[in-house]
């Protein structure tokens, strides 16, 4: 199974793919994690990609995929998480799997509209203690101060101002690769609105891995 997960934020793209990678033993490739590691790793490749976040400037699609690559490579089954997130990505990224032999089995694509994603994102609150994120609604930061002590607050990117700017870029930007992959008779598409369990089942369903 070699799928891609992509969906707007808050869709729950990054529990998602954790836990299919858990149910199905695929590895869980988030390219956020990969970059991360990568500076970290004081590489070659990392310093390259420090430099162009140093300069606030985008990493380059093909820097990207060539940090990917290696670990498309390496797993016989995987989930890729936070990439492509453009058609210009998609097609870099449908290169490099052509180079490693690799053959793309599924593209799911998380949906749920904007007003419910903007209460999912804009209700989190994160405790500057234990780092734990909690939702006003749904998951309420604990009353005894000895689970929790916080204080909790809201990060400026889950503001309804911030969400609402990141939905745009992605339909302008991210949404289109469903028109993409639907061509090549790839895209398969998941209410991301259900309870996580019965959208892991789903997705489980829709790339042929569950019952």
């Amino acid at each position: 199974m070699r799928i891609i997960l992509f969906g707007p934020q808050g869709a729950g793209k990054g529990t998602q793919a954790s836990r299919l990678a858990e149910k199905t033993g695929g590895k869980h490739i988030a390219t956020g994690d990969l970059v991360r590691a990568e500076i970290k790793s004081g590489s070659e490749l990392g310093e390259k990609i420090q430099e162009y976040n140093d300069r606030g400037d985008l990493v380059p699609d093909e820097i990207i995929v060539e940090m990917m690559k290696p670990h498309l490579d390496q797993a016989d089954s995987w989930i890729l998480d936070g990439f492509p997130r453009n058609q210009a990505q998609a097609e870099t990224l449908g290169e490099a799997l052509e180079e490693i032999d690799a053959r793309l089995d599924k593209v799911v694509a998380l949906e749920a509209p904007d007003d419910a994603l903007i209460e999912r994102l804009s209700g989190r609150r994160q405790s500057e203690a234990t780092g734990k994120t909690y939702h006003v609604q749904y998951d309420p930061p604990p009353e005894n101060p000895d689970e929790d002590p916080g204080p909790f607050i809201q990060r400026k990117d889950d503001t309804e101002e911030a969400i609402r700017h990141r939905l745009d870029v992605y339909h302008e930007q991210t949404e289109p690769l469903k028109d993409y992959y639907e061509g090549q008779g790839l895209l398969v598409t998941v209410d991301a609105t259900k309870p996580i369990p019965e959208v892991t089942d789903e997705v489980l369903r829709a790339v042929g891995e569950g019952s």
